[in-house]
């Protein structure tokens, strides 16, 4: 099971690093965006993934700042699921307290406004 997800992850990063997002009729588009020109705190991730796996980190940062500074934590509770699955001691997972999904929803929210009308 552990070399399987590793290997959606990689197919995963493999295809948008090779394909530029824009474009390309198999990447999601957002609803929003397409139906209000707003833009949803999603909104560029996977351009700005693009650009990151390139090297690029300014222009990922100019898509979305928010998918940039969550590289490093998702990349951790990755390695910390791995280590648990490896080790057979599991950790308990941040997002079971009740706060940490409240905080999370927070900070999409703000971001989200923020990133339209700031």
């Amino acid at each position: 099971m552990l070399v399987g997800g590793a290997m959606v992850v990689a197919l995963g990063l493999a295809v948008v690093g090779w394909f530029e997002p824009r474009g390309q009729i198999f990447f999601p588009r957002c609803w929003l965006n397409e139906h209000t020109g707003l833009l949803c705190p999603g909104c560029g991730s996977t351009r700005a993934l693009h650009a990151l796996l390139h090297g690029d980190v300014a222009s990922a940062w100019k898509l979305n700042p928010l998918a940039v500074l969550s590289v490093p934590g998702v990349t951790w509770l990755a390695v910390r699921h791995v280590r648990g699955v490896l080790t057979g001691r599991w950790w308990p997972n941040p997002f079971s307290r009740g706060w940490m999904i409240l905080a999370l929803m927070a900070v999409l929210m703000v971001f989200g406004v923020a990133r339209n009308f700031g």
